[in-house]
């Protein structure tokens, strides 16, 4: 839950290392501000918060009865708490073993919806009046979480508090505060300001106020309290008197500045909302958004400001629309909400997000790589990141077919890649006419998408993503795919168009005519995705008959073909359209037994039926391609997002060429991998330097892409996503099966609500299509409920998640959610109550 409040600023004070002064300096900041408080509101009520998450050591000896000695003229004005004390001084995790009879909260995440709590209820108490409040942390940054392996500084990182941190005056105390800085920055976080005591014989200050402040981050230096010495008294008297000091004096005197520090915070607090309430507006002015029609989101209150991300929520700004009317009677709220709300990233972030945002190995990846190399040429070199990289896919989604990676910016140029080298090997192959820019196109299907860049839309039927753009010219015949999909209750198989579809034969005899075709029902959905135990059915010779016939139709009709392409399981952006897994294995099959139709006159190989014979009899060479190159674009699906490697362990084939983006850097950078076969590399071998494949980008491999994207590979390889396997009944080793973050009981439920037309989920993906008078993506049925969805906190009773709200986009008429692999059980649960109630609504 992001805590950012008009009228209450909160700062979270951070120790480069132990016995810094942290408590002793957070003291003096509580008193100058209560202070100021006590003069300028003359009030008497609580307006100063000090809150220590966890404390160590016995309680007289506690930071929360240090700063209640030493506020004692401000009392009235300051309320202080302690969330969880522990008895012995020493690290948290350990003093709380040492504890088993106090409280103890059962995650790291408990502790963080206790400070949030805290901080809710101060809002209430200042009843719309202004007040701040100090939240001290423990020890050093990275002191151990109560539980570990996790520091500190990483799980209060979802609140993203802007910090204070106290540098250290010791003898090495340049390099821990400078280390504490950049590990703080690396996380995340804000630095507001630094503070430092005096020395007078090491004089860090020297050195650190200069490096701050050219950082643009407030720096004072603070005298030394004095010794303690005589009695308890004695020395409370003194520390009082240097508190007093310490708040008054100038900067330019020695070592104060303590009140400059509250003022300075204060301008720092109203400076971010000031900032945040102004970017709606300066976007509108400066800004071209992708996939957005500027006329219809044209205000203020349509743009989101996205003030950080984490997890799987980013936490954001929205302007808050004026009133309608105004009344005199309009109450005014006594307590002000958050200026931030927390949102679940339905559409992960345009399905890159994977890991979580912010992801601390990831950030840690990139930021040893940006320091090691930056960016460097690739041509004729390598570096470690790229050539691991490349050993680690071949490894993996390239198991026993791939011979080469080749490197690019983002899924559609990796596609572009892929159909030059696919086009290039069939040109030379059949011999076709024009090879340095014949006419020839591609096999896809229908809602396909991959990509963008002119090349890669020629690849796709005309649709409202491309028919747009002058230079577009659908390159290919597409194959109207049969889909998969809950409809009421039951998992199904039904045809879309608008390809004819004949009726099945007579030895399939549940299946039912519907407008574009036949709907098939199945006892359960493993059924339809156990491809192996389907290739010898009916239905099987019933879609390679169909493809074969309407190859040749197009063959006939003068359409040459150079490549297969296709989203395999899944066509992503063009609607969620979960694809019969046995279509798509026939549809290869086929395609690879076909080079009688592409070969033409000049062809003398097998003809069809031996050759389909052949390659079902899996007499291949998985390095050798056939018909045409098969390019299974992944940019979307693979690397688990549809909780498998590869779709080739569903579908039976691998590939010729594969593409792999989005998820390939768990979302933190773009990058995309191009993956080839032995066959398809020796197109482009000789001693010419133009049969090479001329194509790159000035990012080519980029080392720090290649970095995060080995990480992201190896924390995938650490899951074995047993909670949600055991929900679906797949064991843990079974790959063969199919399983969801979502419930099938949900699925089920929701297929058969009224206005919805059918549910599929699978991994972490889950799309629903909406019954609409006008389907596709010129529908705004899926915006409507989308937007009263985000309407809706979702939140946890016994808070084992703090509230959010759901963002996501919508494709026409389908709904679609996505977690991350990582996402908690009983979150995804919360959302699932929530969509079933705003269903039930229209």
């Amino acid at each position: 839950m992001p805590l950012l409040f008009p009228n209450f600023r909160i700062h979270q004070v951070f120790g480069a290392n132990t016995d810094v002064g942290k408590t002793l300096l957070t003291t003096a900041l509580v008193r100058a501000t209560a202070s100021k408080y006590a003069t300028s509101l003359k009030g008497k009520e609580k307006s100063v918060f000090y809150l220590k998450p966890v404390s160590t050591g016995p309680d007289e000896e506690s930071d929360v009865s240090y700063v209640q000695r030493h506020t004692q003229p401000y009392a009235h004005l300051i309320d202080t708490h302690n969330l969880y004390q522990y008895r012995e001084p020493m690290s948290p995790h350990l003093a709380a073993k040492l504890a088993p009879d106090l409280p103890f909260p059962k995650t790291n995440d408990e502790l963080v919806r206790g400070i949030e709590n805290y901080a809710t209820k101060c809002v209430k108490q200042l009843n719309g009046r202004q007040g701040a409040m100090f939240v001290e942390t423990a020890g050093g940054v990275h002191s151990p979480a109560l539980h570990p392996p996790h520091t500190q500084s990483t799980f209060l990182r979802s609140l993203r508090l802007p910090s204070i941190l106290i540098a250290s005056p010791h003898l090495g105390g340049i390099s821990t505060t400078l280390s504490s800085y950049e590990s703080l920055i690396m996380r995340g976080y804000s630095i507001s300001a630094v503070l430092c005591l005096y020395d007078s014989y090491y004089r860090n200050d020297d050195f650190l106020e200069g490096y701050f402040r050219d950082r643009g981050i407030g720096y004072w230096t603070v005298k030394p309290p004095p010794q303690k010495y005589g009695t308890v008294e004695e020395d409370a008297v003194r520390l009082a008197k240097w508190y007093d000091e310490v708040e008054q004096l100038g900067t330019q005197q020695e070592g104060g500045g303590v009140r400059e520090v509250s003022d300075w915070l204060d301008t720092q607090h109203t400076d971010r909302i000031k900032e945040l309430d102004s970017m709606p507006g300066r976007t509108l002015k400066s800004v071209w958004w992708p996939f957005t029609q500027h006329g219809l989101i044209n205000k203020k209150e349509d743009v989101m400001v996205v003030d950080s991300a984490f997890g799987d929520n980013f936490d954001s700004y929205y302007t808050k629309s004026a009133p309608t009317t105004k009344s005199e009677s309009q109450p005014i709220p006594k307590e002000e909400g958050s200026l931030l709300n927390s949102y679940f990233d339905g559409s992960a972030s345009w399905f890159t997000q994977s890991h979580g945002h912010a992801n601390e190995e990831l950030s840690i990846a990139a930021a040893t790589a940006a320091g090691r190399y930056g960016h460097v040429l690739f041509p004729s070199g390598t570096h470690e990141p790229a050539l691991k990289l490349a050993e680690k896919l071949k490894a993996t989604v390239g198991k026993g077919w791939a011979e080469r990676v080749f490197y690019s910016d983002n899924g559609s140029t990796g596609i572009e890649v892929a159909l030059k080298m696919a086009l290039r090997a069939a040109g030379r192959r059949y011999g076709y006419d024009g090879e340095m820019g014949g006419d020839y196109g591609v096999i896809g299907l229908r809602g396909g998408y991959h990509g963008d860049t002119i090349g890669s839309m020629d690849a796709s039927e005309a649709s409202t993503y491309n028919k747009a753009v002058d230079w577009y010219k659908g390159r290919g015949h597409w194959f109207s795919p049969p889909m998969v999909q809950y409809v009421e209750g039951r998992p199904t198989v039904l045809t879309t168009g608008p390809d004819e579809w004949a009726p099945l034969p007579e030895t399939i005899s549940d299946g039912k005519s519907t407008n574009d075709g036949w709907s098939l029902g199945f006892s359960d959905v493993q059924s339809i995705y156990s491809v192996e135990s389907r290739l010898n059915t009916p239905l099987a010779d019933y879609y390679r008959s169909h493809i074969r016939a309407n190859l040749e139709k197009a063959v006939k009709e003068g359409k040459k073909f150079g490549a297969l392409i296709m989203e395999p399981t899944c066509l992503g952006a063009g609607g969620m359209i979960f694809v019969d897994p046995l279509f798509q294995t026939c549809l290869v099959e086929v395609v690879r037994a076909s080079s009688d139709l592409f070969g033409g006159k000049s062809w003398k190989g097998k003809k069809y039926k031996e050759d389909l014979q052949e390659v079902r009899g899996g007499w291949r060479e998985k390095r050798k391609w056939r018909g045409v190159p098969v390019i299974y674009d992944e940019v979307f699906s693979g690397l688990h997002r549809f909780g498998y490697l590869s779709a080739s362990s569903i579908l039976r084939e691998t590939p010729d060429i594969s593409v792999y983006a989005k998820i390939l850097t768990g979302g933190l950078l773009p990058l995309s991998a191009t993956l080839a076969s032995t066959s398809i590399f020796n197109t482009f071998l000789s001693d010419r330097k133009v049969d090479a494949l001329l194509h790159g980008h000035s990012y080519t491999a980029n080392p720090i892409g290649c970095s995060v994207a080995l990480k992201a590979i190896e924390i995938l390889e650490r899951q074995n996503w047993e909670v949600e396997k055991n929900m679906w009944g797949v064991e843990l080793d079974d790959e063969s099966k199919r399983w969801s973050f979502w419930n099938e009981g949900f699925i089920s439920s929701l297929s058969g609500r009224e206005g919805v037309k059918g549910v599929m989920a699978m991994g972490t993906v889950l799309a629903v299509e909406l019954e609409a008078g006008e389907g596709g993506y010129s529908s705004h049925v899926a915006l409507d409920f989308l937007t009263t969805l985000r309407q809706r906190i979702i939140s946890s009773p016994d808070g084992r998640f703090a509230p959010f709200q759901i963002h996501s986009r919508p494709l026409g008429n389908v709904v679609y959610i996505m977690t991350s692999s990582f996402t908690k059980p009983e979150v995804v649960r919360a959302m699932e109550k929530t969509i079933l109630e705003e269903v039930g609504r229209i």
